[in-house]
C-alpha cells in the first residue's frame, strides 16, 4: 500500500469516527486526541479544562467548551491558519472519553453504572446502554435533574404515552433510578414478599393475589401503608370489598415503598365435649353458639348448659364466666364445654 493510500485510510477512519459524534458538545473533563494531519508533533491527547480549553502547541489555549467536535475542529484550525503556522491545516479531534455529560444509572438494571452521552439521548436509551432492567425491577422509573425528581412509567416511557420530549430528553448530569420489588405484601398471606410494580399490574388487590391470596387465619381487612405524601400514612381496607369492587377508589393505585399488611383474624380457642377442639376464627359478631357448631357441635356427652369461657379483663387477668350463647366472642376467648353430669 502506497503512502497516499495509508494516509487516505486513516483519514477516512478519523472522518467516520469524528461523524459519529458530530453533535457532540464538548465540555470540561472530556477526554480528546486532536490530529494535525502532516505535522505529527501537533497531534495530542489532552483533557478539557474546567473552563473549557484544550492546551495546544503552538497556538497555546483554545476555547472549545459548548462546541461540537466538527466546531471545535474548526476551531482549532483557524488558529493554526491565523497564526501562520499552517497554511491549510487539515484537523481532526476524536473523544476518547466522555465525562462532560454523563448519565447515572442504577437500581434494577443489568449494568448499573455512569453512562456518556454521546448523541442525542432520551431515558429508554440510556436504560438500554445499561441492559435494560432485571427481572426485579418494576415499571417505575425515577429520574433527578438538579434538585428536581420526576417519577414515570416505564410504558409511558416506551410508547412515548403522555410525554414530551422535554420529560425524557437527557442532557447530562441526570440520574435515573429503577426501582426494584418495593411493594412488600406481609402478614396472612399465602406467599408473603416484595413484589415489583410490572405487567399492568398497580393495585392494592393485584399485589394481595400476587402473594397468594388471604390464608384462613386472615383477618378481613388488611392495612395499606405509604409515604408518599412524605409521612407514613396507614389505612384500613376490607379485602372482600377489593375483590368485590376492584375499580373501587379504595383499590388504590401502589408505588414503590408501599407496605400491605393483612393481619391475623381474632381467634377464640373452643374444647372440651366437641367434635373438632381447636382454635377458630372469630368471624364478624361470631356468637358463642356459632363457634360451638364451627368446632362441629357438641359430642353425646356435651351440652349447652355447661359452657364455660375464659377471658382476659382490662388487666391482664383470666376471668372465668358462665356466657348466653348468644354472647359476642372476643380474640384470645377460651371456651371450655363441660362433660353432662346426667
Amino acid at each position: 500500500m502506497t503512502q497516499f493510500l495509508k494516509y487516505l485510510v486513516v483519514g477516512l477512519m478519523f472522518t467516520l469516527s469524528s461523524l459519529a459524534h458530530a453533535d457532540y458538545t464538548l465540555g470540561a473533563g472530556d477526554y480528546v486526541r486532536v490530529i494535525v494531519y502532516g505535522d505529527a508533533d501537533l497531534t495530542r491527547e489532552t483533557r478539557v479544562s474546567e473552563d473549557g480549553v484544550l492546551t495546544m502547541p503552538l497556538i497555546g489555549e483554545v476555547k472549545v467548551g459548548g462546541l461540537t467536535t466538527i466546531e471545535s475542529e474548526k476551531r482549532i484550525a483557524e488558529q493554526l491558519k491565523r497564526g501562520g503556522f499552517i497554511a491549510n491545516p487539515q484537523v481532526s479531534l476524536l473523544v476518547l472519553e466522555f465525562m462532560s455529560k454523563t448519565v447515572s444509572v442504577l437500581g434494577g438494571v443489568l449494568k448499573p453504572g455512569r453512562y456518556p452521552i454521546t448523541r442525542p439521548s432520551d431515558i429508554k436509551d440510556m436504560l438500554a446502554e445499561a441492559g435494560g432492567l432485571t427481572s426485579e425491577a418494576s415499571e417505575i422509573i425515577t429520574v433527578v435533574r438538579g434538585d428536581k425528581r420526576s417519577e414515570y412509567d416505564l410504558n409511558e416511557v416506551i410508547e412515548r404515552r403522555n410525554l414530551n420530549d422535554q420529560d425524557i430528553r437527557l442532557l447530562g448530569g441526570e440520574t435515573i433510578y429503577v426501582s426494584t420489588r418495593d411493594v412488600a405484601v406481609t402478614g396472612q398471606v399465602l406467599r408473603p414478599g416484595k413484589y415489583g410494580i410490572q405487567g399492568g399490574l398497580r393495585k392494592i388487590s393485584d399485589f394481595v393475589a400476587l402473594a397468594g391470596g388471604s390464608t384462613e387465619l386472615a383477618a378481613e381487612t388488611l392495612f395499606f401503608t405509604t409515604q408518599r405524601s412524605g409521612t407514613a400514612v396507614t389505612q384500613e381496607v376490607n379485602i372482600d370489598e377489593l375483590f368485590r369492587s376492584p375499580a373501587s377508589a379504595l383499590n388504590k393505585d401502589l408505588l414503590p415503598g408501599d407496605v400491605i399488611y393483612v393481619p391475623k383474624a381474632p381467634q377464640v380457642y373452643v374444647y372440651g365435649e366437641v367434635q373438632r377442639p381447636s382454635m377458630y376464627k372469630i368471624d364478624k359478631n361470631m356468637t358463642v353458639m356459632q363457634a360451638i357448631a364451627k368446632a362441629g357441635g357438641l359430642t353425646i356427652r356435651g351440652t349447652q348448659r355447661s359452657v364455660k369461657l375464659h377471658r382476659k379483663n382490662a388487666e391482664g387477668m383470666v376471668v372465668k364466666q358462665t356466657p348466653d350463647l348468644t354472647a359476642i366472642l372476643q380474640d384470645e376467648d377460651v371456651l371450655f364445654i363441660e362433660e353432662s353430669l346426667l
